[in-house]
């Protein structure tokens, strides 16, 4: 009996480790991110942000295996992250492809750099699949979850039109991606931590 007892303890703490797991393993990803940018931008001072793109670190001297290494483990981060959203609020859904595509891309970039031209290509295709994921994943979530399904949207349309006026204004790729990445991370956040979000909302009326 006592035996049962403590078996049936040491799961129930072990789920609750879980998915304490579950809900911060991300936050790591966002710290490696922000370090390895910080980091760079100090080793490669002579690299302006404002005129260039995030893969010159990939081919930068001693730096380029940090930075593709981090922008790998990132990539995987954000697998996992998906595949919980998807298996979370529409389980089973098809549109998992759609954000394994675009995160494979990912990966192939980080893997290839951007003395390929392919690079670009990957480049692009993760840019255009995991903001149009985002989108499709907020589309498909407004019947059953009004709220988290046009906070969707809303950071899907803003990771396109932000980056874009960006570019426009600076002529470079850089800040643009970082941008980019930013509403990827918010979208992450919203969603792992949505009853927070949902009571947030509610304190002002919508």
């Amino acid at each position: 009996m006592f035996d049962n007892v403590a078996n049936t303890d040491y799961m129930v703490h072990m789920r609750a480790r879980v998915e304490r797991l579950k809900q911060v393993h991300y936050i790591a990803a966002i710290i490696l991110f922000v370090g390895t940018l910080v980091f760079c931008s100090f080793y490669a001072s002579d690299i302006s942000l404002e005129h260039t793109s995030l893969s010159h670190y990939g081919i930068y001297k001693k730096i380029g295996f940090f930075w593709n290494a981090s922008l790998f483990v990132i990539g995987i981060t954000l697998f996992i992250e998906a595949f919980l959203n998807i298996n979370k609020y529409m389980k089973g859904s098809w549109l998992i492809y759609f954000f394994i595509v675009s995160l494979v891309c990912l990966l192939l970039t980080a893997s290839i750099n951007m003395n390929y031209r392919i690079h670009y290509y990957f480049a692009f295709t993760y840019f255009i699949g995991y903001t149009l994921s985002i989108f499709l994943f907020g589309y498909l979530l407004m019947k059953s979850d009004l709220r988290m399904g046009i906070t969707s949207i809303i950071i899907s349309v803003s990771s396109v039109v932000c980056p874009l006026g960006l570019v426009m204004y600076l002529h470079s790729f850089a800040i643009p991606e970082i941008a980019h990445t930013l509403f990827v991370f918010l979208w992450v956040s919203i969603t792992k931590f949505d009853n927070q979000y949902r009571n947030f909302l509610k304190r002002f009326g919508l």
